[in-house]
């Protein structure tokens, strides 16, 4: 399964689902993780573990969450947070689960590794994303 985003920066594309602010578990106020807060928005280009490169436009950092096919809400556990680096794990329901650590080595350049089983189809992908520009 591929995951937009860049260097897990999953990367957003503008639907109304892109649109939507993650929500802790409580699913009652938006997450607030530091090492995805660092992160520029803009023009991104993420390379796979495969050497496959993509460029996407980065309008919200939190859809690292959110793997692309699915548009409804997941629930998000913040399991690790620190300035540079954070563990989440998502419940995408009716779709499945996802474990996504991310590492911030400037707010130009991060790696996403994503792993678990979302409709039916698991997946492992890790993503080394720099940004590029600003979006057209």
């Amino acid at each position: 399964m591929r995951l937009t985003a860049v260097a897990g920066l999953v990367l957003v594309t503008a639907s109304a689902a892109a649109q939507q602010q993650p929500t802790g578990a409580s699913g009652a106020r938006p997450l607030d993780i530091p090492a995805l807060n660092s992160i520029q928005k803009g023009k991104w280009a993420a390379r796979n573990s495969e050497g496959n490169e993509r460029t996407m436009c980065v309008r919200d950092v939190y859809q690292v969450l959110r793997p692309e096919r699915v548009t409804t809400p997941c629930q998000h556990v913040v399991m690790e947070s620190a300035a540079s680096r954070a563990t989440v794990r998502s419940v995408c329901s009716g779709h499945g689960t996802m474990l996504t650590r991310i590492t911030v080595d400037t707010p130009r350049q991060v790696t996403v590794d994503t792993q678990g089983v979302i409709d039916g189809q698991p997946f492992s992908e890790t993503y080394d994303a720099k940004r590029i520009g600003d979006c057209s």
